[in-house]
């Protein structure tokens, strides 16, 4: 009997709930102990409240845009828990896929944005760090178009064992020919995490990682040699080439999987796509035109946003336009605009989901000719074409 696919998208993974204090500050701030000075009391404007994560930021945001959504994630039954609860059924309805756990803890993120000042969080796991095979509802899964996985660096069970229980997951997900996507995250441990990924990768069909995140993965020591050689305010990202990054993706092909979108924070997006044979494997949420999807590789700026607020859940944000649009079946530029749309209009506001006005508004914004930040790129075999900047391994045909 053929599965039926009522779901456009399954968002699963981490969840918890975000608090984000607004910093009522007005002058210039080189450093943070300008303001957390001990034993001082800060005058702060009102907290934000919500529901967090990547089960969060980019499953509800995906809804938001117009995609029939479900979310798979984990809690407790504490207070944070009914909160998080709460909030779904206040904002967006109730979700089948959220399982509260009797007696364990709800994670929760305190997101420190000080103007001036790279942010930071206070975080703690909760529930997150037992969430296994056994918390995924694979029915929702299976009448899913897509599933869509986030931060299993930051859920312990996940990646222990080399990862072995989201390999699981996602051997699971595949065999119900549901299509993967897979978001990294930092992580709060060190363990071989190259040899992680190359069991979660082969069956992730997009992989959507930020480029300092992947870095660290596949090239831990490049990576702390250049985080150790970094100047004042500088980020590590600020110091990864357009060459180390288009490795990345080529990585990424070679472990298997048919797209990377690597995100680039203020940089903006790179793509690396695979063959028309890998796409063609890809499940449900296949790619509409493949002499457009295959053999691509594309660098698009980020738009030039009305203000910038703060950028947590910009990722997240990023991820839920492209993939929203992928789910109608765009071009993969569209995509692109789509991603860094959603991006840009995020670091508007403290968090990481009243940017959101749909996909419609972003659909105008695009249209109404919205220019990109400029971005310049020397390395040798790239050249700029229309807003893109076109890489020497694409070999696609441009959208119609």
């Amino acid at each position: 009997m053929a599965i039926k696919r009522d779901l456009e998208i399954v968002a699963a993974g981490h969840t918890c709930l975000d608090l984000i204090p607004a910093f009522l500050i007005d002058e210039k701030v080189d450093k943070m102990t300008d303001v957390l000075v001990p034993g001082k009391m800060i005058n702060m404007g009102k907290c934000v409240v919500v529901g967090g994560g990547p089960v969060t930021n980019a499953g509800v945001s995906i809804r938001r845009l117009g995609v029939k959504t479900e979310l798979i994630g984990k809690i407790g039954d504490d207070d944070f828990g009914k909160q998080i609860l709460r909030w779904y059924e206040e904002h967006e309805g109730h979700f089948q896929g959220i399982k509260t756990v009797k007696g364990e803890s709800t994670s929760y993120t305190i997101a420190i944005c000080i103007p001036g000042v790279d942010r930071f969080y206070l975080h703690h796991c909760g529930a997150n760090d037992t969430f296994g095979y056994d918390d995924v509802d694979f029915d929702l899964v299976g009448r899913a178009k897509l599933m869509l996985f986030g931060y299993p660096p930051w859920m312990a069970k996940l990646y222990a064992n080399t990862g072995r229980e989201l390999t699981k997951i996602l051997k699971k997900t595949k065999e119900l020919g549901t299509t993967t996507a897979l978001d990294l995250s930092w992580p709060p441990v060190d363990c071989d995490w190259r040899a992680i990924l190359e069991d979660w990768v082969p069956l992730s069909d997009i992989m959507v990682p930020s480029a300092e995140e992947l870095f660290y993965f596949l090239h831990k020591d490049e990576f702390l040699e250049k985080k150790a050689r970094l100047g004042p305010k500088e980020s590590p990202l600020d110091r990864i080439t357009v060459g180390e990054i288009a490795g990345l993706g080529a990585d990424l092909l070679k472990m298997g999987a048919a797209i990377a979108m690597v995100k680039c924070g203020h940089r903006g997006l790179y793509v690396r796509t695979a063959g028309k044979a890998r796409l063609l494997k890809m499940g449900a949420a296949g790619c509409a035109d493949l002499d457009n999807w295959a053999e691509r590789e594309l660098w698009f700026p980020v738009y030039q946003e009305e203000r910038f607020v703060g950028a947590l859940g910009s990722g997240d944000s990023a991820i839920a336009g492209f993939l929203s649009a992928f789910v109608r079946n765009h071009s993969v530029e569209s995509c692109l605009r789509y991603a860094n749309a959603a991006g840009s209009m995020n670091v508007t506001v403290p968090d990481g989901l009243t940017w959101n006005k749909g996909f419609d508004d972003l659909t105008k914004r695009i249209q109404a000719g919205w220019k990109t930040k400029d971005l310049r790129i020397d390395e040798p075999g790239w050249k700029k074409e229309r807003q893109f900047w076109v890489g020497p391994e694409d070999r696609g045909k441009w959208e119609s």
